[in-house]
């Protein structure tokens, strides 16, 4: 894949992990994005579940429920989307909170460290996402800006740093019995983090990050 097209597919990815609306039903049952998944998900069983091929039955209001069902913060058995809820609040030893180690809190290390970075690119952070700047979304967006605008050692440093959660969300998703564009959605991400991973690794190149 070039790096276009992996600007391109974490970009479709992102939007995948908002609540879905209109456009986003518009962007994946279109013709460009069709044949573009096809192309880069060799899996069909992958493919198909982003596409909801063969399943007419699939609706907006359908995927706003499965959503808000796996999602939603009013749902005491929710998923978190967000990287701090997985990891120690803080890694920092002079810190005398009584969390200060636990996991299940937002606003940790890595949403501190997102902030300082979105700084440094110059980029800010929208009102919607003020308490959780390491939501996945907003995560995968950035990865998809790198592609663009930074070198492969970044890319290497961001996806070590701020993408090692994921196997700890898939695990919660497969566990909650998703609707297959959900695991699907997981399943391609996993997917194309691997191939990077491998490809970064064996590159091995030299260059000086960003953090």
């Amino acid at each position: 894949m070039t790096g276009q097209e992996k600007e391109m597919i974490f970009r479709l990815l992102a939007s995948l992990f908002c609540p879905p609306n209109q456009e986003m039903m518009r962007q994946i049952h279109g013709e460009a994005c069709r044949s573009f998944l096809e192309r880069c998900v060799r899996d069909s069983d992958l493919s198909d579940g982003l596409l909801l091929k063969g399943d007419s039955e699939i609706s907006l209001e359908d995927l706003e429920e499965e959503y808000s069902r796996l999602f939603s913060e009013l749902n005491e058995e929710s998923i978190s989307l967000v990287e701090s809820f997985y990891k120690p609040w803080t890694l920092d030893p002079h810190c005398t909170l009584p969390f200060a180690s636990q996991r299940g809190f937002l606003m940790g290390d890595s949403a501190l460290h997102l902030l300082e970075v979105y700084r440094q690119c110059g980029l800010e952070v929208g009102d919607e996402w003020k308490g959780a700047p390491d939501h996945l979304t907003l995560e995968l967006e950035f990865l998809s800006t790198l592609y663009r605008r930074a070198t492969d050692r970044e890319v290497e440093q961001f996806i070590q740093d701020h993408l090692d959660w994921i196997p700890l969300l898939k695990e919660k998703i497969d566990r909650s019995g998703p609707h297959p564009f959900y695991r699907s959605a997981l399943e391609v991400l996993d997917l194309f983090l691997g191939q990077e991973r491998k490809r970064l690794e064996e590159k091995g190149n030299g260059e000086t990050a960003i953090h």
